[in-house]
């Protein structure tokens, strides 16, 4: 099993603390999304990111990483959720490099380095219209011509599309009735057209249509000609359990933040910090809190351990942690007051993106429907 000791994974995540603490604040974040550009984040501070080491910790050390697991990427997704970093970690970490180590030829596993040294942003486009939250339906056509494959398809809106080098994109090989595989195509290619707009939390990305789009044989990622819907299901769950560790991150800084509010208004001549029905609403946002965090970190531990039932683990962590972060959200809101709801206030930010990450890969009730069935 890839992993560090227990030193080492504190190592990060002050690393993390001491950097985002001095660099990154709420007024730098509006900013950055905010800016002319349109990326909706900054590449400075991906570089950045790279040079600590920290967009390679799961990434293996062959391949130019320092051969972490995903509980060390837990720690760094739970970074970004705290400090509401804007950039794909989760498309192009989670994703992305999943995908690429798992079903990428040798040629296309090259780029893991370029993903660890923060010089390749990777996208993982399944998802389309009318499809919901299902992983089956796979509309998107990959027909075999003489000179490579011809694309024909949508995509529903994907975080970080609008920016990254590459898309990696599932289409039905032949017809309708074909096996699904993925394809690795440049976002530049001719064909790609990119719908860009804002998600609810401000993040940018963009929906995507591919219309005769041509690649090369040498596109397709994996060996053989097998349907390949497991390796889709397998790579998206690990896209939840990284969007799970991100909330993780949000809600703990949403309590924190409510309890630094509420200790500096008053009512009646002291704190509100005081009441004690306060007092039990801010326990109740910790409990929910740590309970999602203990169900992520035994996903997480379950996914590195190779256990048979870490598929399981993550959609109970997801169920939790949708719970927990409506819970967390609306609780720091309502006790900040009126101004909760303003965008003068990091809660309602944090709020926007608890709101964006539970809905990410499907529901509550989807994943409880989910393990009913499994």
């Amino acid at each position: 099993m890839p992993g560090f000791s227990s030193d080492e994974r504190n190592m990060i995540d002050e690393s993390l603390h001491y950097f985002m603490n001095d660099t990154y604040d709420f007024d730098f974040m509006k900013k950055t999304m905010r800016a002319d550009d349109g990326i909706g984040f900054s590449r400075e501070r991906w570089q950045q990111y790279a040079e600590f080491g920290w967009l390679g910790v799961a990434v293996p050390e062959d391949a130019g990483g320092i051969g972490g697991g995903f509980t060390e990427l837990g720690i760094v997704l739970a970074a970004a959720g705290r400090h509401l970093l804007l950039e794909p970690f989760v498309q192009t970490l989670a994703l992305g490099a999943t995908a690429i180590e798992r079903l990428g030829t040798d040629d296309q596993k090259q780029c893991l380095a370029e993903i660890a040294g923060g010089t390749r942003l990777v996208a993982f486009c399944h998802a389309e219209p009318m499809a919901g939250f299902a992983r089956d339906h796979v509309t998107t056509i990959a027909r075999l011509g003489a000179g490579g494959y011809t694309l024909d398809g949508e995509k529903t809106f994907t975080l970080g599309a609008h920016a990254a080098d590459d898309l990696i994109v599932s289409a039905r090989r032949g017809d309708e009735a074909g096996p699904v595989q993925l394809f690795v195509v440049p976002r530049e290619t001719a064909g790609v057209s990119l719908n860009q707009s804002p998600a609810l939390d401000g993040r940018v990305g963009a929906a995507v249509t591919l219309t005769g789009v041509s690649v090369p044989a040498a596109a397709r990622m994996g060996s053989g000609d097998q349907d390949r819907l497991a390796d889709i299901s397998m790579i998206i769950d690990r896209g939840v359990i990284a969007s799970c560790a991100e909330a993780v991150g949000a809600m703990a800084a949403v309590t924190d933040m409510t309890v630094e509010d509420l200790k500096t208004r008053e009512q009646f001549g002291q704190p509100l910090s005081k009441f004690q029905v306060l007092q039990h609403r801010l326990v109740d946002m910790s409990v929910a809190t740590e309970e999602a965090r203990a169900c992520v970190h035994a996903a997480l531990q379950a996914l590195d351990d190779g256990r048979p039932d870490a598929r399981e683990a993550i959609w109970h962590a997801k169920v939790q942690t949708a719970r927990s972060a409506r819970f967390v959200g609306a609780q720091g809101v309502q006790l900040h007051g009126g101004m909760g709801k303003t965008d003068d206030l990091a809660v309602g930010h944090y709020y926007k993106r608890l709101s964006q990450l539970e809905a990410m890969f499907g529901d509550a009730d989807y994943y409880l429907n989910a393990l009913s069935a499994a």
